[in-house]
């Protein structure tokens, strides 16, 4: 090497900011599978069909995909933050923020009424820097599935749907019929519904991933309708691994997973952006939510 090049300013390597296109997910799962996470591709193409304009990646020259971040829009009342990934090696260079900027760009865009996200402790204080304040936690459960005795909920059926989408909108308040139809069409297996007296009391959709069967989004009006579903969905997946994601303020919850042979083993900040208000929500009838990716 020549006295010249030792001497010579290190240049940057250059880095594109751009949407991702379902081109890119092998190499985002790639990704985030080297930093831990358990994706699997169908989660990218459905956070890409749920937001095709609002996924972002940050690619660089010679070496590829280095960072991601996803956005999930229910309609302009809320947008979720989720999929921020870097990676090991090119984190605490500015990249993270610069993907929450973009996101949170789009989401501005759209005149989004409040953004949110789950963020791990390591996330907490960048997010915070960005103008996120903390509003709760969100607690993961895991298990193995078992069986138990008791009432059942039943499959749900196509004709279910209308009656589903419309006990969602009492109880989560915003429209994500989107998100539900998706789910359904790919796990029909793993859907479930309550109904009592002739009307829609819960509801729970579950689908496989690498980690496991995660159930969510769990939403039901009572705990005796909560467990029915639960106890239904787990006899379908009995001695499968199961994960899900449930909100810390909802003891029902809690005490529903705990006694079905779930534990707790991480725990998540829920933050919103600016001094939005948070969704208006019946907080003891979500159970779990859809994802930490999409709320």
């Amino acid at each position: 090497m020549e006295w010249q090049d030792l001497t010579a300013p290190r240049t940057e390597p250059v880095r594109t900011l751009r949407t991702m296109t379902p081109d890119d997910i092998p190499a985002a799962l790639a990704l985030v599978n080297s930093i831990g996470w358990q994706h699997g591709p169908a989660l990218w193409a459905r956070l890409l069909a749920w937001s095709p304009d609002g996924c972002f990646l940050i690619e660089e020259e010679r070496r590829g995909v280095i960072g991601t971040v996803t956005t999930t829009p229910y309609g302009t009342a809320l947008g979720w933050i989720g999929g921020l990934a870097v990676a090991q090696d090119r984190q605490r260079q500015g990249l993270g923020r610069r993907l929450m900027r973009a996101a949170l760009d789009y989401l501005i865009a759209r005149q989004t009424e409040r953004i949110m996200l789950d963020a791990t402790d390591a996330g907490r204080p960048l997010y915070a820097s960005l103008g996120f304040r903390e509003v709760g936690i969100t607690e993961r459960w895991e298990g193995r599935a078992s069986t138990y005795l008791g009432p059942r909920a039943r499959r749900m059926r196509p004709e279910d749907f209308e009656a589903v989408v419309q006990l969602d909108k009492v109880l989560f308040r915003i429209r994500r019929q989107h998100i539900l139809m998706r789910l359904l069409d790919e796990f029909p297996d793993l859907a479930w519904v309550d109904f009592q007296r002739g009307q829609a009391e819960g509801y729970l959709l579950a689908r496989r991933e690498p980690s496991g069967v995660i159930i969510g989004p769990w939403m039901a009006w009572s705990t005796a309708s909560a467990e029915r579903l639960l106890r239904t969905a787990l006899e379908a997946v009995q001695g499968e691994q199961v994960r899900m994601h449930i909100p810390a303020s909802n003891a029902r919850a809690q005490i529903l997973a705990s006694d079905h042979n779930l534990k707790r083993v991480r725990t998540f900040t829920r933050m919103v952006y600016g001094n939005a208000p948070l969704p208006p929500a019946e907080p003891m009838a979500e159970l779990a939510i859809t994802g930490l990716a999409t709320g």
